[in-house]
């Protein structure tokens, strides 16, 4: 299992949308000059647009590739205010440097229209609708003949 890192960030009404994707911008592609932070503002409306839609409170923003997962939450209303459970941390490791993914959450009303608009702005960011996991894709991939499958309740007989 992947190691995994949890970030939760303020978002309204102590910051708007936009300054809450900013700040979670930071956090993941730091160098401004980066071309990770430079995709990362290519997506900012549609992402400011799930932060709004506080898809983000119950479902992260995964952010996934050769490092640590990275799981990112928003709080809103009250939370945010009183700066409750909040951990927005610099990561030690930069989870944009090299091979990276990242999903979404959106509503499911707005999954069509995010994923279309997504596609046309980014080969590395998808989305999901709430309540539904991330699709790695390692997880589509065919299992090599190689491999061996466990039976679980044959190797756990006494």
């Amino acid at each position: 299992m992947a190691t995994v890192i949890s970030r939760t960030f303020a978002s309204t009404p102590q910051r708007t949308a936009g300054e809450t994707w900013t700040a979670i911008m930071k956090l993941l592609a730091p160098d401004a000059a980066s071309a990770a932070r430079a995709e990362l503002q290519k997506v900012a409306g549609v992402a400011a647009s799930a932060i709004v839609s506080e898809a983000p409170a119950n479902d992260a923003i995964y952010v996934y590739g050769e490092g640590p997962q990275i799981r990112i939450y928003c709080v809103f209303g009250e939370n945010a205010v009183s700066q409750d459970g909040l951990n927005e941390d610099p990561l030690i490791e930069i989870p944009t440097a090299g091979s990276w993914k990242m999903s979404l959450p959106c509503l499911p009303e707005d999954l069509d229209w995010t994923e279309k608009k997504l596609k046309t702005l980014s080969s590395r960011i998808t989305a999901r609708a709430t309540g539904k996991d991330v699709e790695y894709e390692h997880e589509k991939k065919p299992r090599a003949s190689a491999e061996v499958a466990l039976n679980l309740a044959e190797f756990l007989k006494p």
